[in-house]
């Protein structure tokens, strides 16, 4: 019988996308009137594009 609580009905974890070879992981990005989820390393830094100098959307990658 099935459960909505049952790991095994939740499905595969899908992996961290990655920037340059590294993974990245989802945060919230709020400046100003801007909001959207961008993608940031492990060691805590934004993923910059180095032509618009801007977080990259995570959606994106």
């Amino acid at each position: 019988m099935g459960s909505k609580n049952n790991p095994e009905n939740r499905g595969t974890i899908t992996e961290l996308r990655k920037y340059d070879g590294k993974p990245v992981k989802p945060v919230l990005y709020i400046n100003g009137a801007r909001r959207f989820m961008a993608a940031m390393f492990d060691d805590n830094t934004l993923a910059i594009d180095p032509s618009t100098k801007e977080p990259i959307p995570y959606q994106s990658l």
